[in-house]
């Protein structure tokens, strides 16, 4: 979705070993708990939560992202794919049909939770609001610690964290940074970075600030706890 590709050949690679280990772990440990409490609808969905607890977990380890928020999506998808998946099984005559159907659903449903979670509970996040990314908004929250790793915005997947498909930016256009409270903007370009219609060399990010790289706008949004 944010087309920076290198990115997603190193995400997809590490995130789907640990799908692997996930599972292996998952399954076997879900059926105990199905037999130990004495199985029934409640033991399966029981189990199917934890198991969505361990996908969360590994999705906490890729995204970079409070793990607590993948692991309350997690089992909050598993336990409502659980119900899905036994009605599904129990609806259609045909049991491997039924079983294959609901597996779709209950991954569809550890995977929207997660997401719906990271996004829900977000505190700081950037939305595109002009250019080809129109309507994308990129979550900053794994980088809001201080002595954190800085962010950098441009075109080029090979020197940016956060990629825009716009000419008129540089490779490595601008900074962030973060003390763990605020971020802060630096630009590093030739063309410059403006912040609500003024050209900055540096300057700290406040809720609803405008900045426009290149052809390209956007709107930082925060929320205090």
């Amino acid at each position: 979705m944010t087309l920076n590709l290198v990115q997603l050949a190193k995400s997809g690679a590490f995130s789907g070993l640990l799908g692997l280990v996930a599972g292996a772990i998952g399954l076997p440990l879900s059926e105990w708990l199905f037999q130990a409490v004495g199985a029934g609808l409640f033991g399966r969905v029981l189990g199917w939560a934890v198991f969505g607890l361990l996908i969360g977990l590994a999705e906490g380890v890729v995204g970079k992202s409070q793990m607590w928020k993948g692991l309350l999506g997690g089992v909050i998808g598993g336990a409502i794919g659980g119900v899905l998946l036994e009605a599904t099984r129990n609806w259609l005559t045909n049991q491997v049909i039924g079983k294959a159907i609901g597996l779709v659903l209950l991954g569809a449903s550890v995977s929207a939770f997660i997401s719906l979670m990271v996004v829900l509970l977000s505190r700081a996040w950037l939305e595109v609001t002009s250019g080809k990314l129109k309507g994308t908004e990129f979550i900053l929250d794994k980088f809001l610690k201080k002595g954190g790793p800085a962010i950098a915005l441009g075109s080029s997947a090979l020197k940016s964290e956060i990629v825009f498909p716009d000419p008129d930016i540089a490779p490595q256009h601008a900074m962030l940074t973060s003390d763990g409270i605020n971020f802060s903007l630096k630009d590093m370009s030739m063309s410059g970075t403006y912040i609500d219609n003024r050209k900055i060399e540096r300057a700290q990010l406040t809720n609803g600030a405008r900045i426009r790289m290149g052809n390209t706008e956007m709107v930082y949004h925060e929320k205090r706890a």
